[in-house]
């Protein structure tokens, strides 16, 4: 047993955690839509989303292998080490807080901002992939906007196609477009959002198939433990589309998502999706649609500040205890 084993064995634990607190937040909007239309039962959209979530991370989680892993970089494993226990530490506590209120929040966001807060303060203990981190925030912004712009086109579209059918085809037609389009969203979950949380994972326990397994199981339980109320604020006071405007919504998020994921960019998924939502409730922008935004722009703009702050204060203690 070396020095760095209980730093790898905290990572290891940690990232799990991490994964349940995903599993709740960013399988949110499309759990929400399913319920909030009623394409599927609550007892159904909550097992098909946990069971696909799963199959995402253990089958397709593998392109983001290096999205955490390869963006620390010292010659000294226990920095490496250290600052991931740290970002995914903080990361986790800003998730849970958010959790709470019922904010779906973005987790590449955190940790990719409290890597970069943690380099300014680390007197060059540790390196970071400046290109890595440059491409994965200007996903942040180009990823949501195509989604506002691909979502009001596929709605047009859909529009157009449910005119030329009775009521009784539009309501099949709606219902199974929502039903593929939120159980690829749930896929996508698990290949890129918990897919981030496995490159952790693997700079503490370099076994692919175990980290993704756990995982994947963390993540599943997620959705079903605590995935109730961010689904209840997406799905009811948000996503007041019907199955036409949900439909373009999760249609559009998990094309956009689906691409990002086979680049091997760790986009927000969560931002994505409700990038189409914000398009289509631009249509009929209510009061508590306007009030539903702000309060979820807000987690948005707070949850990276929250993880930069709480991964300093974790950095700092961490290396006071290690005597570094």
């Amino acid at each position: 047993m070396n020095g760095l084993f209980p730093l790898d064995i905290g990572i290891f634990v940690v990232g799990a955690v991490a994964s349940f607190l995903v599993g709740a937040n960013n399988t949110a909007t499309s759990l929400g839509i399913l319920v909030s239309t009623r394409a599927l039962t609550p007892k159904k959209s909550f097992l098909y989303t946990a069971l696909v979530s799963f199959l995402g991370t253990v089958i397709n989680s593998k392109s983001l292998e290096g999205s955490v892993k390869n963006l620390i970089q010292s010659d000294y494993k226990i920095y490496v080490s250290l600052a991931v226990l740290t970002i995914v530490s903080a990361s986790s506590v800003a998730f849970y807080l958010l959790n709470k209120s019922g904010i779906p929040s973005s987790l590449s966001q955190m940790v990719y901002i409290s890597a970069a807060s943690l380099f300014l303060v680390s007197q060059n203990e540790f390196a970071i992939d400046w290109v890595k981190f440059y491409v994965t925030a200007i996903s942040w912004i180009v990823s949501p906007l195509s989604a506002i712009a691909l979502s009001l086109i596929i709605f047009r579209s859909l529009k157009y196609i449910s005119t030329t059918n009775s009521l009784v085809i539009q309501m099949r037609f709606y219902r199974t477009f929502i039903l593929i389009a939120s159980l690829i969203n749930a896929y996508v979950v698990g290949a890129n959002a918990i897919g981030v949380l496995v490159s952790v994972g693997l700079v503490g326990i370099n076994d692919y198939y175990l980290v993704a397994t756990v995982y994947g199981i963390s993540s599943a339980i997620g959705i079903y433990v605590s995935s109730l109320k961010p689904s209840i604020v997406v799905g009811f006071r948000i996503a007041k589309l019907g199955y036409l405007g949900a439909s373009s919504a999760l249609i559009s998020g998990g094309i956009l998502s689906e691409v990002f994921t086979l680049l091997g960019i760790p986009i927000s998924i969560t931002q994505t999706i409700l990038g189409g939502v914000i398009g289509l409730s631009l249509r009929n922008l209510s009061r508590d649609v306007m009030k539903q935004l702000i309060q979820v722009t807000k987690g948005w703009l707070t949850s990276p500040v929250i993880s930069a702050v709480a991964s300093l204060a974790i950095y700092g203690v961490l290396k006071s205890l290690l005597g570094l």
